[in-house]
Formats: C-alpha cells, sequence, structure tokens
C-alpha cells in the first residue's frame, strides 16, 4: 500500500476506487450477470419498502450462488467476497461491528464508469480492487454527485450485501471518553433514561388516549374539508388544461398547548405537463370556508360562521382539543441542568420535559442533561434508571432492523442493565508493558 492510500484511509470509513483493467471486466460481468437474474428471478419494484427490499436481497443471493459455481474470480475481483470488519462507538454508546461488503455502481452515462465503495476496517485495512484508480477527496466529492446527483438520485449498487452485525472484536480498544466527545462536538447534553412503570406508565398511557382523540379529531375535520374541495373539483378543472387533474392534500401544524392549524394544498397532478406536477393550484373561499395566510402552496383553512355550511365545519374544528404532550404531566418534569444550542433549541429540548420512546416492549423516558449536571436525584414515579448506553443499544437495533441489517448480538451489560443489574461499563484500555 503506498503512502497516499495510508494518509486517506481512516478507519471505519469508505473510500472510493474508479474501476479499471480487471476489476472493470469484473464490474461489467456482474452487470449482465446482474440483468441475466432478473430475468428468471422476480423482483418487486412497487409496494412496501421492506417487501421490495426482501425480494432483491433473494435476487442477490441467487446470483451470487450461481456465481459461485459458474465465475467465483468475478465473485472475488468485485469485492463481494472481501468483508471489513468496521466497529462504531458513540458518546453514550457501547462499540457495534459490521461486517461490511464493497458496492459498486455504475454513473448510467453512453459510456459508463463504475466505481467501487470500499469499507475500511476498525484497523485501517481494506479491499484494493485490481488495477483500479484511488480517487482524491475531489475526484471522490465529483463521482458521488454524478452517482447520487447530492443525494437526489437514488442509484443503487450492481448488488448489495446488507451489512451484518458481529461481536465486537476482542482486540478492539474502546475509545475513552474524552476521545469520543471530542469526535462528536456537536452533542452537547446526555440523555437520562427510564423505563415507565407504575404512575409513570399510567401518565403514558393517558397521553396516548389523549392523543388518539386528538387526531381522530383532527381527521374528522381533514375529511370534511377534503369532501368539500372535492366537490369544487370541476369548478378547478375548468381552470385547467384539459385532462389535467389535482391532488388534494390537508396537512396541519401543531404544537404542544396550543390547537393545531389546518391547512389547505391542492396542486396539479401533471398528467398534462409532468414538468408541471406539485405546482400550487389558486383556490378561491368556499361557503364553508376562508382562506387565510398563503405560504409554499398552502392556506390556512378558517371556518365561516355565517353560513350553515361553515357553522357545520367550525363545530368539527372547534371539537379539536389542544395538542397533548408530555409537558401535561408535572410528575413526569426534571430539573436537568443542560447546554443550549441551536439545534435544541429547534427541537424544543430541554432539561424539564422528556421524550417517550417505545422500543422492544418498552416505554422509555428520554431526559436531556449536560454531562457535568447532577443526574442521579431525580426519577419519574415508579419509573426504573436505565443506563444510556443499554438505551442506545436498543435504539440502535431498532434502526438496523429498520434498514434490514442485522443487529450485532447484545452485550452481557445490556443484558444486564434491563434486568436492573449493572451500571455504566467504563471502557478499559489495555495497559503498555513497562519499557526496558
Amino acid at each position: 500500500m503506498d503512502l497516499g492510500i495510508i494518509m486517506r484511509t481512516k478507519n471505519n470509513q469508505m473510500i472510493v476506487y474508479k474501476l479499471s483493467g480487471r476489476s472493470l471486466e469484473a464490474a461489467l460481468r456482474l452487470d449482465k450477470e446482474l440483468e441475466r437474474e432478473l430475468q428468471t428471478v422476480p423482483v418487486l419494484r412497487k409496494g412496501f419498502a421492506t417487501d421490495i427490499r426482501k425480494s432483491w436481497e433473494a435476487l442477490y443471493k441467487s446470483l451470487i450462488a450461481r456465481l459461485e459455481t459458474e465465475a467465483p474470480d468475478v465473485l472475488e475481483l468485485a469485492g463481494l467476497k472481501a468483508r471489513a470488519v468496521q466497529v462504531f462507538q458513540g458518546v453514550q454508546s457501547l462499540p457495534r461491528a459490521y461486517a461490511a461488503t464493497p458496492e459498486i455502481f455504475c454513473d448510467g452515462r453512453k459510456e459508463p464508469e463504475y466505481f467501487m465503495y470500499v469499507p475500511v476496517d476498525y484497523k485501517g485495512g481494506h479491499f484494493v480492487p485490481a488495477d483500479a484508480v484511488l480517487l482524491n477527496d475531489a475526484e471522490e466529492n465529483a463521482a458521488g454527485n454524478r452517482l447520487f446527483a447530492g443525494g437526489w438520485l437514488g442509484n443503487a449498487p450492481l448488488v448489495s450485501i446488507e451489512k451484518q452485525g458481529i461481536a465486537t472484536p476482542a482486540d478492539y480498544e474502546p475509545k475513552s471518553q474524552s476521545a469520543l466527545r471530542k469526535a462528536f462536538p456537536y452533542i452537547k447534553n446526555d440523555n437520562v433514561c427510564f423505563i415507565a412503570e407504575g404512575r409513570s406508565l399510567a401518565a403514558v398511557e393517558d397521553l396516548k388516549a389523549r392523543k388518539a382523540e386528538w387526531q381522530d379529531r383532527i381527521d374528522a375535520a381533514r375529511d370534511a374539508i377534503e369532501a368539500i374541495v372535492e366537490r369544487q373539483k370541476p369548478e378547478i378543472l375548468a381552470r385547467l388544461p384539459a385532462g389535467e387533474d389535482i391532488n388534494i392534500s390537508i396537512p396541519y401544524r401543531y404544537c404542544a398547548g396550543e390547537k393545531p392549524t389546518l391547512l389547505l394544498s391542492v396542486r396539479k397532478a401533471g398528467k398534462v405537463d409532468l414538468w408541471s406536477a406539485g405546482k400550487p393550484v389558486p383556490l378561491s373561499p368556499s361557503a364553508a370556508y376562508d382562506l387565510g395566510d398563503y405560504e409554499g402552496g398552502e392556506y390556512v383553512v378558517k371556518a365561516r360562521k355565517d353560513t350553515p355550511e361553515g357553522r357545520k365545519l367550525a363545530a368539527l374544528i372547534d371539537a379539536i382539543p389542544v395538542t397533548p404532550d408530555l409537558c401535561d404531566y408535572p410528575e413526569l418534569h426534571a430539573r436537568f441542568a443542560m447546554k443550549k444550542d441551536d439545534i435544541g433549541r429547534a427541537l424544543g429540548l430541554n432539561g424539564v420535559v422528556p421524550q417517550m420512546m417505545e422500543i422492544s416492549g418498552l416505554t422509555l423516558l428520554i431526559y436531556n442533561a449536560a454531562p457535568d449536571a447532577k443526574k442521579d436525584d431525580f426519577c419519574p414515579p415508579d419509573a426504573k434508571p436505565l443506563p444510556a448506553f443499554a438505551y442506545w443499544w436498543l435504539r440502535n437495533d431498532q434502526e438496523d432492523r429498520n434498514t434490514g441489517a442485522t443487529p450485532p448480538p447484545m452485550p452481557q451489560a445490556v443484558r444486564d442493565a434491563l434486568d436492573g443489574k449493572t451500571q455504566d461499563p467504563k471502557p478499559r484500555r489495555k495497559k503498555k508493558p513497562p519499557q526496558p
């Protein structure tokens, strides 16, 4: 490995190669074999994302199994038999290890170019595709823009092997707290976590019941507004080119302790002119409502009180209660000191009201507190403290499953924490042998 590669590779990151020579030949063959496989193995292109992903996973497994017999050298040269063990650790989380495989992308041009994204393992090693050219930072950014258009283009790899969670290697040295906080400077506060039980759980259940009623009332008003617009549809379409259609939506804005604001958006469907799809259609008031402020193609709906239709709609809107929230339950309020930043302010984070999350059958209350804040003098009524590392393990497990990845095996420390048997484990770094 030359010095340039050594300087650019960072543990647990990705590097990019432009394929040429033998690795390019393998990519071209892989592309052809994929087209051949698509003729015999059905895949879903519409429907639920989980079902679509599973159908493609089955296709990739079938393709790889066939090439293991017919062309194992293609799999080798394409990096599909190379695994890099990557280990990730957050400020309050335990290390999580995954086995990741290189992926090849095609830019889709008339004379296409192929690029391989190669995972770098936790020790800095990685697969090197034969005859390929390692891209520098500027070339890598240019390739990324060509392949993914800054995130707007959903370009898929030729073959995707989902990362597999594995046990953390025995020789991995956990990062110290100081190193982790330096690596994540934007994380200003810690999480303080509890499992809701007894009175705390009762408060959460009461909130869920109130939210369900709140949502039902909103939906009833939204259905009524949509029905009114549907009756106006012939009049709206008469002002548009023949053959055009519209899409009607009634979004809403809300914040805790206030009544939601119902909005109305009518946009072109783009049946006549595809480029006009999504463009807002100007609307006029109706016998049931006036249209308030207009922003971004959405009107504020204001029910009229001077017409029978308006009074009927007003009754539905007035029946919507103020937005329920955990801030309505003083018994759950903490007094944690926390560091304020723009992101936290935008998200409404504070050291008082928790966030509620349901993971793995548990109802959790998550508070925010500064790293140096006193955290052991508060507990919601009847709740059970849960170390933050256990919360983050469960949360990351859930995110893995949502994306189709297999989570790593659960460490004993997390199992013990869920049983209330342990405190946060401290990273133990290996002692250096004495110098002679």
